[in-house]
């Protein structure tokens, strides 16, 4: 019996980060998947020679590391709850490595996970239209930006999951389902899914990547592929859609331009603002005063953002302080809290990985990387499991598996 387990789990054991993937845009809780998934590990899979593959990965000291500093600070915390909860979000960093780097998965059932993520972005994305459609004509309410429009998790990390779907569109469904009549025709449908959801979050730096690696990665890719009078055309319709789009909706617009305006403004910011670019200004202010005070070892994660609270409370900044905001920058919330360890560590795991990737010449992982990058610098990501489950999950598969380099079809 225990041997007929095995061999179901050797074959079908793939499924359980494949449940994983597809659900990540649905924003549930995934413990219960990540406990099945190392349960069925330690039970039925072969964990000597998984764990030995397992510490032949480089990256998992770092992720593993990464870990145990914020396990360690539980003893130097005055806030044991708040350690704990710093020690339970980051479990991801210690489960995804063992289970991901330990695993032998064939390049089918690779594929297979991917493109049940791209799945699930689609699924909820369309939810998400039909939603905001039914709200407008049927209730009579507005639906169609930014929270109101993003219904499973907060927009700024539903529109990260969003272009990541869509590099993986561009870079891998042309190779992968080669065999699908009407491919490209469906490419572009769900390209269309995505872009419309995209600018519907109203997400700012959402937007800003979006702009950034969405257009640069189909230019190349077309110039790759012979394809160089056409890029001009497109961009020049780039731009017409842009100016269509400023003209019919115009709310992430005034989003952006808000922002812009307040990060250039001379004037100092009033400190009862609650404007989201306004009030992390004033935040990152206060990270770096807590950083030069407790710059070696930090304040310890389960404090951080106690210290932050009370930072706010002393200097006034009643935006902050009435919604308890944390750093909203990974880059200072990991280095308020475990120093400059916990710091060079997260520099590793993102512009190290960039620089991997480039190395590697592992593109997705560098696109992976600019975007992780780009989004930590407005907020902190790991602090939420929308992102630290997102984060950990894809960074050990794409250190893991090189997709450039899986055969073309599934």
């Amino acid at each position: 019996m225990l041997d007929k387990l095995k061999k179901i789990y050797h074959l079908q054991g793939y499924q359980l980060p494949l449940m994983i993937a597809f659900l990540l845009p649905f924003g549930i809780n995934y413990a219960i998947f990540i406990l099945a998934w190392a349960l069925c590990f330690f039970l039925l899979g072969d964990v000597k020679k998984g764990m030995s593959q397992f510490m032949k990965n480089k990256w998992a000291y770092v992720l593993i590391l990464f870990f145990i500093i914020h396990a360690v600070g539980y003893f130097f915390s005055g806030n044991k709850a708040g350690a704990l909860n710093a020690i339970e979000i980051k479990l991801s960093f210690l489960a995804f490595p063992i289970l991901i780097f330990s695993s032998q998965y064939s390049e089918v059932q690779i594929k297979k996970i991917v493109i049940s993520f791209v799945t699930g972005c689609i699924l909820t994305s369309v939810i998400c239209v039909f939603r905001a459609f039914y709200n407008y004509w049927i209730l009579n309410t507005s639906g169609f930006f930014y929270t109101e429009f993003s219904v499973f998790m907060h927009p700024s990390y539903f529109v990260m999951y969003l272009i990541f779907a869509q590099l993986i569109v561009l870079l891998f469904y042309p190779k992968w389902l080669s065999h699908l009549s009407n491919l490209n025709i469906k490419i572009g449908f769900m390209s269309i899914i995505f872009l419309v959801a995209i600018f519907l979050c109203s997400s700012k730096m959402g937007l800003i990547t979006a702009f950034l690696l969405l257009p640069t990665t189909f230019v190349v890719l077309l110039y790759k592929n012979g394809y160089k009078k056409i890029i001009i055309g497109l961009l020049i319709g780039l731009m017409g859609a842009i100016a269509i789009a400023y003209k019919l909706f115009p709310t992430p617009f005034e989003r952006i331009k808000m922002a812009v305006k307040v990060s250039s403004s001379s004037q100092s910011i009033d400190k009862t603002d609650a404007e989201s670019t306004a009030v992390r200004i004033l935040i990152w202010k206060e990270s770096v005063k807590l950083i030069k005070q407790q710059i070696i070892f930090g304040t310890t994660p389960g404090d951080t953002d106690d210290d932050l609270v009370a930072a706010y409370q002393k200097e006034g900044l009643s935006g902050a302080l009435k919604k308890r905001l944390n750093a909203h920058n990974q880059f200072l919330q990991t280095f308020i809290g475990t120093g400059i360890i916990g710091f060079l560590l997260l520099v590793l795991l993102t512009f190290g990985g960039l620089v991997y990737g480039f190395v590697t010449k592992n593109y997705l992982l560098m696109l992976f990387s600019c975007l992780i990058i780009f989004n930590f610098l407005v907020e902190s990501m790991l602090q939420a499991q929308a992102g630290f489950i997102f984060f950990v999950f894809f960074f050990c598969l794409l250190t893991q598996y090189h997709f450039h380099k899986l055969s073309k079809t599934v």
